[in-house]
């Protein structure tokens, strides 16, 4: 609606608009507050979302450092995930020029003996002079013809005819050949040469030709001279060959794993034996300890200042109009005392924190399923907890916060380095089972017996990631993902399944639309209250001009009767 031009104080002389502001003013006092609650619910949105993003950049950040990186479709940890780490045992070779090696965690330390008997190849070819023709058809057996070869990389005798035209540029024949066998085929225009390689080594690494005649005339024209031409047209890699510690062992690939040891072969010195040593990395260990608490403490901190922060009950957040006659110094002083205290006592984060302190406290045990009563059970014997190894909670003032004994950690290490990793880092193989609405009551219990398990059998720090990934779904609920729903789901891809089930609205999302449509009303009944003011003034207005009318008619009267 249009609203009409309106012309005040024209008759009583008054200044209606300044008036009706002032008088609407008064009446707008409510409209005011509510915005302030949708200011206020606004910023704890941002603030709790805030916890979340630093919460969820904490645990990728720390896996990739930790190099737990592999992971379920869902983002939890494989197990045996920590047995791939590479920073917790390290390893020498005795020959760099033969072969170099790297330990993971699941290595035993040790000296073992290696002799590099083979290496491993693929299927290399290539023209043995030019090809000094510009397409297919030039070829001599060509006959300037559309050719259909015979060409496939896995060695079945199946072959998918590929044509190749007259009018086929050698480089164009070349990624034919190539898109359709996988194969790596180039054709180098300088040269004038074809170039033919298997993407892979080992013995399953192969080139198979038709045996027609179309096929091998192709191949001979462009100068294939190792092509067969005789039986099977197969051509094979080789495997890899080493002794270690007097077995004989064949791999496909140069790059291999044996007991936790990566090896990278690079020449080959048949029955020369050569050495390779894995050790505990001490120092490298507890570096990647310490860093992984100390970024764990900082995170706590965060938390911790939140949820205790000062709240100053008389800095309200400010509206337009209040900003209007501030300066910029002045407003950011003054919202930051209006922010401070917003998640004061807040039962979301306090939770988080006291689930991650009281997990931190307990034992990891081995866990087994019990064949006759279908139950996990502990192993007897592989109880161990944080204490042992002197990494305990601080002060309970720091709700969470771990400390660090390096000389127990250190001597814990050099004992027995397996119980330390395993102890923090080992996820566990027991399934996590999900708790449904409509699960009876003896399903819901063997639910929460199996993922009990579970916890149980997960080192500190993975459990750790657990309770974090827990807790950050609690403040989904309540405040929604925000911006950060894609860094949400690099943590855990079904982090917000049960939120986009109920609807994807939080508590916050809830109130905020509440309030939106509180304050279009209170704007409606403004509207309207604006509008009797001035229906007011506009009939005074009217009056004042009658009343001035007849004023004048009256003193015209008088005036007239003196003459």
């Amino acid at each position: 609606m249009i609203n009409p031009i309106r012309f005040g104080g024209i008759a009583s002389g008054l200044d209606t608009e300044s008036l009706v502001k002032q008088l609407v003013a008064a009446e707008k006092s409510k409209v005011n507050k509510i915005t302030q609650q949708r200011i206020f619910k606004t910023w704890q949105q941002e603030q709790f979302n805030s916890i979340n993003k630093s919460t969820a950049n904490f645990i990728i950040e720390s896996r990739k450092k930790l190099e737990l990186t592999r992971t379920t479709s869902n983002g939890s940890l494989l197990p045996g995930s920590y047995q791939n780490m590479s920073w917790v045992n390290k390893a020498t070779s005795s020959n760099e020029s033969s072969f170099s090696v790297t330990a993971t965690a699941a290595a035993s330390p040790g000296s073992y003996d290696i002799s590099v008997e083979n290496l491993a190849e693929g299927v290399t070819l290539a023209s043995a002079n030019k090809v000094e023709v510009g397409n297919i058809g030039a070829l001599a057996n060509s006959g300037n013809s559309n050719i259909t070869i015979n060409i496939n990389s896995d060695g079945s005798g199946n072959f998918t005819p590929l044509e190749l035209l007259a009018s086929d540029s050698m480089s164009e024949a070349a990624k034919k050949i190539s898109d359709a066998t996988g194969l790596n085929v180039k054709f180098d225009e300088g040269s004038k040469r074809f170039f033919m390689s298997t993407s892979t080594t080992g013995e399953k690494a192969i080139i198979e030709f038709g045996t027609d005649q179309v096929t091998q005339d192709f191949f001979a024209d462009i100068q294939f001279t190792d092509v067969p031409t005789i039986g099977p047209a197969i051509i094979k890699g080789t495997n890899a060959e080493i002794k270690f510690q007097g077995a004989t062992i064949a791999y496909e690939s140069n790059n291999i794993n044996i007991l936790g040891i990566d090896i990278s072969l690079k020449s080959a010195a048949p029955g020369v034996t050569e050495k390779l040593n894995v050790s505990t990395d001490i120092d490298g260990a507890i570096d990647k300890i310490k860093e992984f608490v100390d970024e764990y403490n900082k995170l706590v901190d965060t938390m911790n200042v939140k949820i205790n922060e000062k709240q100053y009950r008389d800095f309200k957040p400010l509206t337009d109009e209040q900003k209007s006659d501030m300066n910029e110094e002045d407003i950011k002083l003054w919202e930051q005392k209006a922010k401070s205290g917003l998640l004061r006592g807040d039962s979301s984060i306090s939770s988080m924190l006291g689930t991650m302190r009281s997990g931190l406290y307990e034992s990891v045990n081995d866990m087994v399923l019990n064949d006759v009563t279908g139950e996990y059970v502990p192993v007897a014997g592989t109880t161990s907890s944080l204490h042992e190894f002197g990494i305990t909670t601080g002060n309970y003032r720091d709700n969470g916060k771990l400390t660090i004994d390096e000389n127990k950690l250190r001597k814990a290490l050099i004992d027995n380095p397996d119980k330390v990793i395993k102890t923090l880092f080992k996820s566990s193989d027991i399934k996590e089972e999900t708790i449904n609405s409509t699960d009876s009551g003896d399903v819901r219990t063997a639910k929460l017996a199996t993922n009990a398990a579970r916890r149980k059998d997960s080192g500190v720090f993975t459990r750790l990631y657990d309770d974090m990934i827990t807790g950050m779904k609690s403040i989904v609920d309540k405040s929604g993902p925000g911006e950060d729903a894609t860094l949400l789901r690099s943590v855990k891809s079904t982090i917000l399944i049960d939120f986009v089930t109920r609807g994807s609205k939080s508590i916050l999302d809830k109130d905020l639309l509440d309030i939106s449509k509180s304050i279009d009303r209170e704007n409606e009944r403004l509207t309207q209250v604006e509008q009797r003011y001035w229906n007011k003034f506009t009939a005074l207005e009217s009056a004042m001009q009658k009343m001035n009318n007849q004023s004048s008619w009256l003193s015209q009267q008088f005036g007239g009767g003196m003459q």
